[in-house]
Parts: C-alpha cells; structure tokens; sequence
C-alpha cells in the first residue's frame, strides 16, 4: 500500500471503510455522468447511492429482495391510506411503521440465503436505509402517478446495481488502495469538465433523433 493509504489505515481507519470512502466519489461520479449523458435520473445522487450500499452489505440478492418487498408493501399501504385524510408525513409514518413490521417477518425467510449470516449490525442500518428510502418513491408516486414510478425505480436499482458493483469490484478496490490521490484528483477534474457539459443527452437523441438527423 502506498503510504497515504498505510498512514490511514494506522491510524484507526479499517481498510473496508477506506475502501467505500474512496470509491464513493467515483460512484458519485458515474452517478452524474448517467443524469447528465444518457439521462437515467435515479431520484438524484444520494438515493441510489445509499440503495447500493445497502446491496453490498446485506448482499445483493437479499438486498434486491427486501427492497422490491419494501416498495410493494408501501405501495399497498399507500393505496390503503388513500381514502384517509391524514396530513403527509403522519401518513409516511404509518407506512414506514407497517414496512418495518413486515421486514421484520420477512427477515427469517431471506437471512439464510447464500450461505452465509447477515453481517449485524450494520446490515440493520442498510435495512433502514432501504426503509427510509420508501419516503422519496411516495413522494415520486403523489406527483407523477404510478407509470412513472415504476420508471424510477428501474432507473433506481439500475444505478444501485452500479455502485454494488462498484463496491464489489476487486479490481477497483486494488486501484483505489493502490493510487488513491490519482483517483480522487482525476474523480474532481471529471465533474469539472461534467459541470460545463452543455450537449444533449444520449436519451435525448434517441428521443429526438428524427429531428437532428433530418
């Protein structure tokens, strides 16, 4: 290891959390290019980002699990409050209480996949991560109905399922361990020249191909 990265971990810092320090900011990064080049919107930076996170903790096939069985059950209770006139965030407080109850039941049937335990507790955070993050979809839900919704949420998990990848990937992990300052100062020199990028995006020139290519 170099020696930024000796003096770190030294220093009282665990190299798994170096590791996810130094690889956010270029999740952070790809996260950008995919909203401002090809046009996945994904609920913003922070939303995905946690979401992956929480995939590479709990893993990624409970992860996928208890997140689509997350947004199903707010979903349904959403749609059972509906006729119920209560003031907004008492009612995401029902929902968010009933999605707890039901992770909680939940939470036997998928531990035991793939072999190994849920890493406790940080496995419990990532779960209330993925809870709280039912907040925005509703949110989404109220202003743009449900077809959009649905939109998001692919685009969501699909950036998720990138910063997963991001987290799991054991090439990356050695060149962030590696060369960790050419990584942050080449993350900043990137999101400076995204901060200029005025073209169009990719989803934008499919959308709109038979007018620019006339």
């Amino acid at each position: 290891m170099p020696q930024f990265t000796t003096f770190l971990v030294q220093n009282g810092i665990p190299l798994e959390a170096l590791i996810w320090l130094l690889i956010t900011p270029i999740a952070v990064t790809l996260i950008v290019i995919a909203r401002h080049l090809i046009g996945i919107k994904g609920l913003g930076i922070t939303t995905p980002l946690l979401i992956g996170f929480a995939f590479a903790t709990t893993g990624l096939t409970r992860g996928l699990i208890i997140f689509f069985a997350i947004l199903a059950i707010g979903f349904l209770i959403r749609s059972l409050l509906a006729r119920v006139r209560l003031l907004y965030l008492p009612k995401i407080a029902i929902i968010l209480s009933g999605i707890t109850l039901a992770v909680l039941f939940l939470l036997p049937l998928v531990a035991p996949l793939g072999g190994k335990s849920l890493p406790f507790p940080q496995a419990a955070f990532s779960i209330i991560i993925l809870i709280f993050s039912i907040d925005q979809f509703i949110s989404f839900l109220n202003e743009r109905g449900f077809k959009s919704t649905l939109g998001i949420v692919v685009e969501v998990t699909a950036l998720a399922l990138l910063t997963f990848s991001l987290l799991t990937s054991q090439w990356l992990i050695r060149a962030v361990v590696t060369y960790p300052l050419f990584v942050i100062i080449s993350i900043l020199f990137i999101n400076l020249a995204l901060g200029r990028w005025t073209g169009l995006r990719l989803s934008e020139y499919l959308r709109f191909k038979n007018l620019i290519f006339k």
